[in-house]
């Protein structure tokens, strides 16, 4: 009992440990979003979690240990779910559906999507073949699913008939990395979230079949 009479409820080690991961990693995604993973130190992980300089190599061993726990858990498992929810509904509805889950991310982790992104940047150059081959996966795959989702709804009669599925498709996942890109330049000076919505418009203008 505490001096006031309240109990005193002492965590368990797991609970500790459970606690220390999840500082580490929110401090990994802080400083990639900041300036990147190949700037990021080992050190500065854990002095931005509260933490010693040895923290992440005595916990993980490296900060690639780190960087493998964010790509599976923060963007695998929560934040890409986020941006490719399951919906149903006709192939305009899930087309515009894609655009709504990117803003939403945007606007519910921002700091987890500069993350994402400035990895996806870095990755085209960077000496971790990991994270290369995973964002070379994704984007085809992505590509690949507009494009059916655009097929459908001309199928369905709420896209143009006229519109190349497969050119559309590539012209929409270029977009939004261009506007993603620019975001991660321009951190203050971007509306992200304005220019998301105003994509989001013309794409119903210019795909509604009339």
């Amino acid at each position: 009992m505490t001096a006031n009479g309240t109990q005193n409820t002492r965590r368990t080690q797991a609970e500790r440990v459970a606690e220390s991961s999840r500082r580490l990693i929110d401090a990994a995604i802080a400083l990639i979003a900041e300036q990147g993973f190949e700037r990021t130190t080992a050190a500065e992980i854990g002095e931005r979690a509260g933490y010693s300089r040895n923290m992440v190599r005595d916990r993980y061993g490296s900060k690639e240990a780190v960087l493998e726990i964010l790509l599976e858990t923060e963007i695998a498992e929560r934040l890409l779910p986020t941006l490719r929810r399951e919906r149903a509904g006709t192939g305009m509805d899930l087309v515009l559906g894609h655009v709504d889950d990117l803003l939403h991310g945007v606007w519910t982790a921002p700091e987890n999507m500069r993350a994402m992104l400035v990895l996806s940047f870095e990755a085209t150059a960077g000496p971790i073949a990991s994270i290369r081959d995973w964002y070379a996966k994704l984007i085809p795959r992505f590509q690949a699913e507009m494009a059916e989702n655009i097929a459908l709804g001309q199928r369905d009669g709420s896209i143009r008939a006229d519109l190349d599925a497969q050119r559309e498709a590539e012209t929409y996942v270029s977009y939004g990395i261009g506007l993603c890109f620019r975001w991660v330049m321009f951190r203050e000076g971007f509306d992200l979230p304005a220019e998301i919505t105003a994509w989001r418009a013309r794409l119903a203008r210019d795909y509604t079949a009339t």
